[in-house]
């Protein structure tokens, strides 16, 4: 099975601000997403599903539950499982919007990722609490930080892609930018319709 990032490294778009300077471009949201990560994820996700949308556990890029009862499933997911939640968010943005994959961005992922595995690996096969404790606690520090990161990194992208006009791409939706398109395409439309030179018929 591809890697859910793969087909983003051909794209066309990048980030407004990679994943080093979200925290000098919206510090506050920063700080938000770094203590109330679980709050941000369900807020986010609440936006990309809409009134309408149908909740799917992380957004179907790694199903893996019921939808019958959206609400709790949504709260289990955000607070049980933020990693994957954060991610399939930012993966959605991605795919809407067509943004390639940073290299940084995904070294700093990575890196987190091996952080928590080294932690656990360290508890289990070592009996040194002292250094199992350390490493787990400078995984944590690292998995808060990089998951705040990337929750900045999407709102600050919705706020500032001109594709989305400060508004987030829902479910089955076209972008916002498409949406505020059709009444002045329909306009135009009538115009040249009111402007063409009528034909009398003889």
């Amino acid at each position: 099975m591809p890697h859910p990032l793969a087909e983003f490294k051909e794209s066309e778009n990048e980030w407004q601000t990679p994943m080093t300077k979200t925290c000098c471009a919206s510090p506050g949201y920063c700080m938000l997403s770094c203590f109330c990560a679980p709050c941000v994820i369900c807020h986010q996700r609440k936006k990309i599903i809409g009134e309408d949308g149908e909740y799917r556990c992380c957004l179907g890029f790694f199903p893996c539950c019921d939808y019958k009862c959206a609400p709790c499933c949504l709260f289990f997911e955000a607070f049980c499982c933020c990693g994957l939640a954060a991610s399939a968010n930012r993966i959605y943005v991605m795919q809407r919007l067509n943004i390639k994959t940073d290299p940084c961005d995904e070294y700093i992922i990575c890196c987190s990722n091996v952080m928590m595995v080294l932690s656990c690996c360290i508890r289990c096969f070592t009996d040194n609490d002292r250094l199992a404790n350390c490493c787990q606690y400078t995984a944590d520090l690292l998995f808060c930080t990089t998951l705040a990161c990337m929750q900045t990194q999407v709102n600050y992208e919705i706020k500032n892609n001109k594709l989305t006009q400060g508004e987030w791409p829902q479910l089955g939706k076209p972008l916002p930018i498409m949406e505020a398109a059709k009444p002045d395409a329909e306009e135009g439309k009538k115009e040249d319709e009111a402007e063409a030179p009528q034909v009398e018929m003889q």
